[in-house]
């Protein structure tokens, strides 16, 4: 049971709404829908979002999830909070939601997709199914109650670490109550929701931070990661590859999840994507991490994400980024100075 849908229910009862119509033809109960050990499929989800929209008619959806984004707590997304409030600093938490992204909110995978300046990071959400109507509310949701989150555990720290959110839906008719959640630019109209984040910022370390928790929280986090009933192939797939410290090929993939390697192929075919590319997707994000905030050399980085040797890790991350990872590094230290 995402921790994220049992908060957004708990929202509808507080405004006043009837559970048993916000449930309606889900498959769930009053007991089940609180319960973490309920499996709930997407389409189950779906329908609870739609029973929702039919409460509070199509034009306060996008509202209402920004609304409930902006009550989003630490508790209200379960061990993932936990982890998150025990990250080393703001870069570090961002990544956790990421790498963890399915676990809050399964609709949407994060792809770190580069720097537009020195110092920046851009994150792409990409759908993992067609959300047509429910798109708006559960952007909002995930985008605000990110914010919310980081907001609650670093307090003014967090102040400008979101430097800019493109969405990828028109514009609403009062756009002023996105610019004030948000606090930065916010545009519109396009082909994917963005979000830039200021590295210089993210490096606020967090005094808070207990590392034995933070262990308990992240073993936690691994186990439920690769249980979760994902929505497509490849976010299974990417499921497992968050939770490992290795890069399995496909065919040890395909055995993990149950499948022939054949099957696997057909399914990442049929939705447009190959096993090797979300490889490189979990490898870019890591390595940015790594280069930006470990003192770790480009060899030892390389090891540390599987390859055989320096050089062979040296192009990859040229072809992901453009540069080589010794040049990020430099640019990443020049953007600090």
């Amino acid at each position: 049971m995402p921790a994220l849908l049992a908060f957004c229910i708990q929202q509808m009862l507080r405004r006043g709404y009837d559970l048993g119509e916000v449930l309606r033809d889900s498959g769930l109960d009053s007991q089940a829908y609180s319960q973490p050990e309920t499996l709930l499929n997407g389409k189950a989800e779906l329908v609870v979002y739609a029973n929702i929209q039919r409460l509070v008619g199509i034009e306060g959806m996008d509202e209402l999830g920004l609304a409930i984004g902006g009550e989003v707590n630490v508790n209200s997304v379960a061990m993932l909070g936990g982890l998150v409030a025990n990250a080393v600093d703001l870069n570090h938490a961002g990544y956790l939601l990421r790498r963890f992204q399915a676990l809050s909110n399964r609709w949407f995978t994060p792809e770190l997709i580069g720097s537009l300046a020195p110092g920046y990071a851009v994150v792409r959400y990409r759908q993992t199914v067609n959300l047509e109507r429910h798109y708006g509310f559960l952007i909002n949701l995930s985008m605000g109650g990110a914010q919310r989150l980081l907001g609650e555990i670093f307090g003014d720290a967090a102040e400008g670490f979101v430097t800019k959110v493109a969405f990828a839906y028109p514009q609403p008719e009062q756009p002023e109550r996105h610019l004030t959640q948000f606090n930065c630019p916010v545009s519109f109209g396009h082909d994917f929701t963005y979000v830039t984040f200021d590295h210089e910022i993210g490096k606020a370390l967090n005094p808070k931070r207990c590392e034995f928790t933070y262990n308990v929280f992240l073993q936690q986090c691994r186990e439920s990661a690769t249980r979760f009933a994902s929505t497509s192939c490849q976010q299974r797939v990417l499921n497992s590859l968050l939770c490992m410290d290795e890069y399995p090929g496909a065919a040890a993939m395909a055995e993990s999840l149950n499948c022939s390697g054949r099957s696997l192929r057909r399914h990442l075919n049929e939705e447009g994507v190959q096993y090797s590319e979300l490889i490189d997707r979990i490898r870019f994000d890591r390595a940015v991490y790594l280069l930006s905030h470990s003192d770790d050399s480009v060899k030892s980085i390389g090891y540390q994400l599987s390859y055989s040797e320096p050089a062979a890790f040296i192009r990859a991350f040229a072809r992901w980024s453009g540069t080589s990872p010794a040049e990020f590094r430099k640019t990443v230290a020049r953007a600090r100075l």
